[in-house]
């Protein structure tokens, strides 16, 4: 499977959700932006057939209202009656001819938001492995108990771990264009010149591509300090049930043996260092991740 898609921090939760109902909408930042769409531009020929049937049914229904009400309505009351049913159809119609001019509202988010998001299709192999671990190890930081009870809330996982996919995404989709190029450029025949210009951009490539990968080995750091931090947290609660393991035993035990109750008292105190500390190198980790490099 390739990464998830990464949206900028700034594109609102409904494009988000946009995308996992309707991803067929979304384009990729390596395509050109998507231009502006109606019925008129998309479907010229429909739009106005449809436009002439709508007209047909009102002018039909309306004639047909006019008899009906000559028929059976005193001369006054038929005319205003007439009169006001042209009326609805007269504006009914022009919101029909303005909504075939009016583009798609779920299109139009897509085209506003273009580039502000990246795609599957926006990275190559390369790129999509190093995107994909990143986003497994953000994605388990965001999961894990100890963040959503707001034991690491110093960190600002919700803010900072978002930027940094984005900024890491960014980066990645770069990379990807430029292999690609450097790919191109390479097809024909190799010469002294042009291994002189190409030599240096692929030193350049590979320090870029060194450094993101320490950027994600730091976001697994993290997202392993907070597994830690989250088995640490089970575990505690597990010995939350201490007390009745410890009225188990009292019946089946000989009386005065303590030293059962002993081990779990020990067993809670070590527990609590643990977590602690566990708790403390998380957060150690993950601010590491809001420093300026």
């Amino acid at each position: 499977m390739g990464p998830e898609p990464v949206f900028a921090p700034d594109v609102p939760a409904e494009v988000r959700r946009l995308f996992e109902r309707k991803p067929e909408l979304f384009v990729p930042a390596s395509r050109p932006k998507p231009k502006r769409q109606t019925s008129w531009s998309t479907e010229p020929g429909a739009t106005f057939g449809s436009l002439l049937v709508w007209l047909a049914v009102c002018v039909g229904g309306w004639i047909l209202a006019l008899i009906i009400f000559a028929i059976t309505l005193p001369t006054a009351v038929a005319a205003w009656s007439s009169l006001v049913l042209a009326a609805v159809a007269v504006v009914t119609t022009g919101v029909v001819g303005v909504s075939s001019a009016v583009e798609n509202r779920s299109q139009r988010a897509v085209r506003l938001q273009h580039g502000k998001y990246l795609l599957a299709e926006d990275f190559d192999d390369d790129s999509a492995r190093l995107l994909t671990r990143a986003q497994r190890a953000v994605k388990t930081v965001l999961e894990a108990t100890v963040t959503r009870r707001g034991l690491l809330d110093d960190v600002k996982n919700e803010l900072v771990l978002p930027e940094q996919l984005w900024d890491i995404g960014q980066v990645l989709h770069e990379q990807s264009v430029l292999r690609a190029r450097q790919r191109e450029v390479a097809r024909g025949m190799a010469t002294a010149e042009l291994e002189a210009v190409l030599g240096p951009q692929r030193r350049a490539l590979t320090r870029s591509v060194d450094a993101i990968k320490r950027k994600v080995e730091l976001l697994e750091r993290y997202a392993d300090r907070v597994r830690s931090a989250d088995a640490a947290l089970r575990a505690e609660a597990a010995l939350e049930d201490g007390d009745r393991y410890i009225e188990l035993l009292a019946r089946t035990e000989p009386v005065g043996d303590t030293s059962v109750v002993q081990g779990f008292a020990d067993e809670a105190g070590a527990l609590k260092d643990t977590l602690s500390r566990s708790i403390a190198a998380a957060r150690d980790a993950g601010r590491t991740l809001a420093l300026p490099e």
